[in-house]
């Protein structure tokens, strides 16, 4: 029978023998201690960010094939329509994590210095309106944008661009709100000539001196068009247009709010 000693010296070769036959095992417990601390980190901004829901939808189509939203969709539809219309240098589309851009060219649908839609539009904006209204899910939003180029305006209408572009918007908003989509899903903005289509800054008339004639009406040309801009309505937004409530978060603070926290049993 062995002793205490005898056990105690078994059982220090042992461990010996163990160091030995691993003796840079313990950068083991380092790397996961730092793991561990990298992926609180990760689900820390998780949890304090915001997932746009257009970004969510294209990860969601790009990893699975499947379409979350129908953005896709109505921009093939639109994209059918320039085709068959050969509009392609009229009128342009973008599908992106900012939601789908429709753009379109002022001479397409106004006549110089006014903000009234052409009735020739009606051949192309009306089908794209069909689509906007009868296909477009509800949790979609619509921002129009109108943009102008850099020679002042002074009518009786018009005291300058930013007017201008703001009415071309109105005017745009207008119709789609009488063709059925809710008012509340849709806003304007008129940029006048603060916003380049082009590489050149049109408000900028150092860089406007320095253009051919010809370059100049190109650019000029360029940057007179309207934009509408589709992504997801915020929550708040989209549930005065359903009437469901929105899923409320506690405000910072608001203790009321919280589940009381109770220590463990034996831990007071």
């Amino acid at each position: 029978m062995s002793t205490p000693r005898d056990r105690k010296g078994i059982l220090d070769i042992d461990v010996v023998g163990f160091e030995e036959s691993d003796p840079q095992g313990s950068w083991i417990v380092s790397y996961a201690d730092m793991m561990t601390i990298i992926l609180t980190f990760f689900i820390l901004l998780l949890s304090i960010s915001t997932i746009a829901q257009t970004k969510y939808e294209l990860l969601v189509q790009a990893f699975t094939g499947d379409r979350a939203g129908n953005l896709t969709e109505v921009q093939e539809e639109i994209d059918k329509i320039i085709e068959e219309q050969n509009l392609g240098g009229e009128i342009s589309t973008k599908l992106d994590a900012d939601g789908l851009t429709i753009e379109f060219s002022n001479a397409l649908l106004f006549e110089s210095g006014d903000a009234q839609l052409k009735t020739e539009a009606d051949t192309v904006f009306v089908p794209i309106e069909k689509h906007l209204v009868g296909s477009l899910d509800q949790v979609y939003g619509l921002v129009i944008e109108g943009y102008t180029d850099d020679v002042p305006i002074k009518t009786r209408k018009f005291d300058s661009n930013w007017d201008l572009s703001a009415s071309r918007a109105i005017h745009v908003m207008e119709r789609l709100q009488g063709a059925g989509l809710d008012k509340r899903r849709l806003s304007v903005k008129g940029y006048a000539n603060t916003r380049p289509a082009t590489e050149v800054d049109i408000s900028d008339p150092a860089a406007l001196a320095l253009l051919s004639p010809e370059k100049l009406v190109e650019v000029r040309a360029a940057n007179r068009r309207v934009i509408i801009r589709i992504d997801a309505l915020a929550p708040e937004v989209l549930a005065r247009i359903t009437g469901e409530a929105p899923l409320e978060k506690p405000a910072p603070g608001d203790s009321e709010n919280l589940a009381p926290f109770e220590l463990p049993e034996g831990s007071k």
